[in-house]
């Protein structure tokens, strides 16, 4: 259950079908399964005469860049529920548009040569142009759709990374441990236990819910506040002294006791400084989507 407190996570905004920079390209002459057309119901359309499925602050996205987005993912495997599945592919355009206006705000664009060095990466991971034109063939892309969900995926990047430039020092963390309970009466109990006098690692064993880090004594280890899932922990646990008990604590999870072991300022290492990367990522694109004009038509 600490995985489901650790902000542990994949990107799930990225549109790659593999990472340009680490992964392996490999190339499949097997032909795809013919996909299915979209139904075109009652759109509005632009100036062009273009149908759209979206507006996003304004800006369209059209059924055309809708429907290939559609085909791309089909040809990934049959989804279970297809209309689940167009709903995902037009959320992850609208999140696409809006981390491209984010970035444009924030200055942060990649060049022509950015774009074709990465390109270049996975042509040669490929073996050769002819097998590279056989993948984008396979995974349903144009060289010009590719291109340009390549730009996405840099841009994407250098937007998540700029939210972790101030982790290159020290950083604000703490070292605490928690009990996790079903019901407030219960966490109530443990916290006068605890008030008592009785071990807290103890207790731990014996009570919480947290298979994780229940045999540990509940101990969390050094965190940043970004990297706890339940932003309610981590915001008692930052503001506890060493040694101090605080709950319960109400989050999606149940009920907490937490306490406070250590605090002060210590490095991030490369790989927790990737997932603070993404935690800080995705609620900056939650505030995107709540601060945006958004206007679905599908």
């Amino acid at each position: 259950m600490f995985s489901e407190l650790k902000s542990l996570r994949i990107p799930v905004v990225l549109l790659l079908l593999l990472t340009a920079c680490a992964g392996s390209v490999s190339s499949n002459s097997t032909s795809p399964a013919p996909v299915a057309q979209v139904p075109t119901p009652q759109l509005p359309v632009n100036a062009q005469g273009v149908a759209l499925v979206a507006k996003v602050n304004e800006q369209e996205i059209t059924l055309p860049e809708f429907q290939r987005a559609l085909e791309r993912r089909q040809v990934e495997g049959n989804a279970a529920d297809p209309t689940a599945l167009e709903a995902d592919v037009l959320e992850q355009l609208i999140d696409q548009v809006l981390i491209e206006q984010g970035a444009a705000a924030q200055q942060i664009a990649v060049t022509d040569e950015d774009v074709n060095a990465e390109l270049q990466i996975n042509v040669e991971l490929a073996g050769s142009q002819e097998a590279w034109d056989d993948w984008l063939a396979t995974n349903g892309y144009t060289a010009d759709e590719f291109t340009q969900t390549l730009r996405e995926t840099l841009v994407t990047n250098q937007l998540r990374d700029a939210m972790t430039e101030d982790l290159s020092g020290d950083v604000a963390q703490v070292h605490a441990r928690h009990i996790l309970l079903t019901s407030e009466q219960d966490a109530t109990t443990v916290l006068s236990r605890l008030t008592a006098g009785e071990d807290f690692a103890a207790l731990a064993q014996q009570f919480s819910l947290d298979e994780t880090t229940r045999a540990q004594g509940g101990d969390l280890g050094w965190f940043t506040r970004e990297e706890l899932l339940v932003p309610e922990l981590a915001e008692v646990a930052f503001a506890l002294q060493p040694g101090q008990i605080g709950g319960p604590i109400a989050t999606s999870l149940g009920y907490h006791v937490v306490q406070t072991l250590e605090s002060g300022s210590r490095p991030v290492d490369p790989e927790r400084r990737f997932y603070i990367a993404q935690a800080r990522f995705e609620k900056w694109l939650d505030e995107m989507r709540q601060a945006a004009t958004i206007e679905r038509y599908r």
